[in-house]
């Protein structure tokens, strides 16, 4: 029995592909340029308590508060020959807000910042974003999420991700530092 002519071509078709994919195990591949840029959360800029106005700092007087509860970056490179290139990174965050006994217009304005710094701890990019939660009904807590903050980095030959970290951190007045930190040494104190 004589095979079709269309059997005839899939075998031929078939066949090609196959010389074509085994032409890429003869090619030297390029090393993937590395990993993303590490994302952490700064220790002081963590969390947010903001006060009604006027002199009271008890459990009553806040307004709303917030923390960061997570965040991560993933990247893709886009190299050239000499090892140069950019990468692309995207950051992703959660705030985990709360609504303090004295918010009575049921609104938590945060303002947070993304900073890029290098492997010498310089900053090399820094923006500031405003992200608000409103809490109907009776909810006083959330987690809100905002839209991906991009960045495009550029490389140099023999860099990578692992040269940059992203820090992220709430946009804080002297005095809300000021209270974070002492509320950190008080929790060490306590331990």
């Amino acid at each position: 029995m004589k095979p079709s002519r269309a059997t005839a071509r899939t075998v031929v078709l078939a066949g090609c592909a196959a010389l074509l994919s085994a032409c890429g195990v003869f090619t030297k591949k390029e090393p993937p340029p590395g990993p993303c840029a590490r994302a952490m959360i700064l220790a002081d800029a963590e969390q947010l308590t903001q006060f009604r106005d006027g002199p009271g700092r008890d459990i009553l007087d806040v307004s709303y508060s917030g923390r960061l509860s997570r965040v991560f970056a993933d990247c893709e490179y886009q190299m050239n020959k000499d090892r140069t290139g950019v990468m692309q990174v995207r950051v992703y965050l959660a705030i985990d807000a709360e609504r303090g006994p004295a918010n009575t217009d049921r609104v938590a304005p945060y303002r947070y910042f993304v900073t890029l710094i290098d492997a010498d701890r310089e900053p090399l990019a820094k923006n500031v974003f405003d992200l608000a939660a409103r809490f109907p009904g009776n909810v006083t807590r959330m987690t809100l999420t905002d839209d991906t903050v991009e960045m495009k980095v550029p490389i140099a030959a023999g860099q990578s991700g692992k040269d940059f970290t992203i820090l992220v951190g709430f946009q804080l007045t002297e005095d809300q530092l000021d209270y974070n930190r002492q509320a950190r040494i008080a929790r060490e104190r306590a331990r």
